[in-house]
């Protein structure tokens, strides 16, 4: 969780550092940064504060000293988002997938009628060709008449 502002009755908290604000002045970076994780931990938006930083660019021996449950192999740094978008990717890539299939199912059965139409017009060439040999030869075999 975030850190809680010290209060003066803490006896180790530290005196802020700085000039004190001024009324209806400038927030400093820090209290927005508290108000902003406050606002995500009262809707439930918050899954594990951590140094991001220390986590994604260093190795899984110093993420473990950083985090004591850390477990490289169960554990990661997710957003919701960014585990929504990989819902969304995942199903999309179903869906394609089975629409996909379907097409190939069709295109088979397609394949299968064209090729059978195919044969069915061979036939009918090899068929036109062989009366035309045949009509052919009977003209070349009848004598010539005479006038």
């Amino acid at each position: 969780m975030a850190k809680k502002p010290a209060t003066p009755s803490d006896p180790t908290a530290k005196p802020r550092r700085g000039r004190p604000p001024k009324p209806g002045g400038r927030i400093p970076q820090v209290e927005v940064q508290r108000a902003y994780r406050a606002r995500l931990a009262a809707a439930g938006k918050v899954v594990r504060i951590v140094d991001a930083g220390a986590v994604s660019t260093t190795p899984a021996g110093v993420a473990q000293l950083s985090i004591p449950d850390f477990d490289p192999a169960k554990d990661g740094i997710f957003e919701r988002q960014m585990i929504a978008s990989m819902r969304d990717q995942l199903h999309n890539a179903s869906s394609k997938l089975d629409l996909r299939e379907e097409e190939v199912t069709r295109l088979r059965a397609r394949t299968a009628y064209l090729e059978s139409e195919l044969k069915l017009q061979e036939r009918h060439l090899t068929d036109a060709l062989k009366d035309n040999i045949v009509l052919k030869q009977k003209l070349a075999l009848k004598p010539a008449r005479r006038r």
